[in-house]
C-alpha cells in the first residue's frame, strides 16, 4: 500500500489508533485563515454565539485554538463581544458577527457552504485507515460458530468462510437464490462490531471538503470519557474532529451506479459527499444481488480492479485532480 506522509500529530506508533489531542493551531494542518472563515460561516448561520459554542460547532478545543481564532477575528473587526455569560473566561463571552464579518462570510460561502466540524487532512485520514485496517481482526473457529449459529451450514462451507474472513480481503459469495448468502454476509458484519474505529467528520483536500460521517450508515459509540467540555485541559482529551463508531456495514443493491462510487459534488452547497466504499472504509461494503445493478458487472469490477489489488482507491475532484485514499 501507498505510504502516506506522516503528520506530526498522527504518528504511526504501535498500538490502537487514538486521535492525539490538538494543542495549538499548527497541529490542525489547516490554514488559520480557512479556520477563521469556518468560524465566521458558523456564526453567520447561527447568530450570537459564545466562544465555547463556536468551539463545539467546529469541533476544536477552545483554549489554545478557538480562542486564537476569535482573537484574530476581533482584531480585524469581523466579530465583536456583546456580553459575558457567567464570568467563565473568554469562552463565555457572547460574540456577534459585524457587517464586515457578514461580508467576508458571504464570500466564503460562495466558495463552499460547509459550516460544521473542522475537517482533517487527507494524509491524517489515510494514516488512520492504515492503523485501523480490518485486516487486523482475527477470528477463531469458535467465534465463527457463534456468529453463524442461527444458520445451518455444512462443515465444508463453514471451513471456507472462516479463512476468507481472516484474509482481510474482498469476498465473493455465490450460489442459487435463498441459500443464505446475504445472511452469511450480515453475520460476518456482526463480527466487526466488537472493535470500533475512529473516523473524521470531514476531510480537507486543497480547499475542498469531503463530508465523511453519515448518521444513517455510521453508528456512534458512546464515549463519556471523551465528551469533555471545550474548557477541559487540552492534554486530557483526544482531537474532537474524530468520532468513534462501530465498524460500518453498508449494504447497496440494484441502485448502485458508477457515479455512486466517486466523490459526489453538491453544486448548491459546494462540498463533497463521500462515496459508498469510502464510508465503509474500515468495515464492510456489501453489494447485494451482484449483477442486478444498473451498471454492468464487468464495468463494476473494472472500476475496483486497482483498489482490490493495491488497496488504493483513486477519486476525482470536480477540478479534475485525482486523490488517493487507502
Amino acid at each position: 500500500p501507498k505510504s502516506a506522509p506522516t503528520a506530526p500529530s498522527a504518528s504511526a506508533a504501535s498500538g490502537p489508533f487514538i486521535p492525539p489531542p490538538v494543542n495549538r493551531i499548527e497541529d490542525i494542518g489547516l490554514s488559520p485563515l480557512w479556520l477563521q472563515d469556518l468560524a465566521l460561516k458558523v456564526m453567520y448561520f447561527q447568530g450570537y454565539m459564545t466562544g465555547f459554542k463556536v468551539a463545539e460547532e467546529i469541533a476544536l478545543p477552545f483554549s489554545g485554538v478557538v480562542d486564537q481564532i476569535m482573537e484574530a477575528l476581533k482584531r480585524e473587526k469581523l466579530i465583536e463581544v456583546r456580553s459575558s455569560q457567567g464570568g467563565l473566561g473568554d469562552g463565555a463571552y457572547l460574540y456577534a458577527i459585524t457587517a464586515a464579518g457578514i461580508s467576508r462570510a458571504r464570500e466564503a460561502l460562495e466558495r463552499s457552504q460547509y459550516a460544521g466540524p473542522a475537517p482533517v487532512t487527507l494524509d491524517a485520514y489515510n494514516l488512520a485507515c492504515q492503523r485501523q485496517s480490518r485486516a487486523r481482526i482475527q477470528v477463531t473457529a469458535r467465534t465463527m460458530r457463534q456468529v453463524l449459529s442461527s444458520l445451518v451450514l455444512s462443515e465444508k462451507t463453514f471451513h471456507r468462510v472462516g479463512p476468507a474472513v481472516n484474509s482481510g480481503t474482498s469476498i465473493f459469495i455465490y450460489g442459487p437464490p435463498g441459500n443464505g448468502k446475504t445472511s452469511i454476509a450480515r453475520a460476518i458484519g456482526a463480527l466487526t462490531q466488537t472493535q470500533p474505529i475512529y473516523i473524521p467528520y470531514a476531510i480537507y483536500v486543497e480547499g475542498q471538503v469531503i463530508k465523511l460521517y453519515d448518521s444513517v450508515n455510521h453508528q456512534l459509540v458512546p464515549e463519556d470519557v471523551n465528551k469533555a467540555s471545550p474548557s477541559t485541559p487540552l492534554r486530557t482529551r483526544r482531537d474532537p474532529r474524530w468520532i468513534q463508531i462501530q465498524r460500518p456495514f453498508i449494504v447497496t443493491g440494484g441502485e448502485l451506479t458508477l457515479d455512486g462510487l466517486d466523490l459526489v459534488f453538491d453544486d448548491v452547497h459546494r462540498f463533497y459527499e463521500a462515496p459508498f466504499q469510502m464510508r465503509a472504509n474500515g468495515g464492510i461494503l456489501l453489494i447485494d444481488d451482484f449483477g442486478r445493478q444498473l451498471v454492468r458487472p464487468r464495468d463494476l469490477l473494472n472500476r475496483w480492479i486497482v483498489p482490490l489489488e493495491n488497496r488504493i482507491d483513486y477519486l476525482t475532484l470536480h477540478t479534475g485532480r485525482k486523490i488517493e485514499t487507502v
